[in-house]
């Protein structure tokens, strides 16, 4: 993989990843509070649901970048050795390894949230 490939694939992994967690926080936060024993409203309604956000954003950028890159290096690794025949296997492939290589940088900001 060239230098610019992995440098668009981590930016583009970081991108994903804070654009996935802008998008969701909000809602995941709803129905958090919809499930509370307390009620929706006691359990603070609509406000502040992006409160507790940036640890977050903060955990989800290089987790999804290092998804990614791993994911973009594999593939490529496996095509240039085994050939074009491996298409498929290679996706399969780099989607396991940066699967693997993110949880290893998820797991640890997810207890930390």
């Amino acid at each position: 993989m060239t230098e610019t490939n992995f440098k668009v694939a981590l930016l583009s992994g970081a991108a994903a990843g804070v654009s996935v967690d802008l998008s969701l926080f909000p809602l995941d936060t709803i129905k958090t509070r919809l499930q509370s024993q307390q009620g929706f409203l006691k359990a603070g309604g609509f406000r502040g649901i992006y409160s507790g956000l940036l640890p977050v954003v903060i955990g989800s950028a290089p987790t999804a970048a290092l998804f990614f890159c791993t994911y973009e290096t594999t593939k490529t690794m496996i095509r240039n050795t085994m050939g074009e025949n491996w298409a498929t296997a290679s996706h399969m492939m780099g989607a396991s390894l940066g699967e693997v290589s993110a949880c290893l940088l998820r797991v640890p900001v997810e207890v930390v949230k």
